[in-house]
């Protein structure tokens, strides 16, 4: 797991398609450090 950034790697969510670390980003978005992958998507009430 080295070639991923410190914060990456201690990541507890992996991509379902590629297992690599999932991290949230700067737009307050999950996103796969490997495929670019939006695994997760915010829930909007209704």
């Amino acid at each position: 797991m080295a070639r991923y950034p410190r914060p990456a790697r201690s990541s507890a969510l992996k991509c379902i398609a590629c297992n690599a670390p999932v991290v949230r980003t700067v737009d307050d978005e999950f996103t796969c450090v490997e495929c670019g992958e939006n695994p997760i998507r915010h829930r909007v009430s209704g």
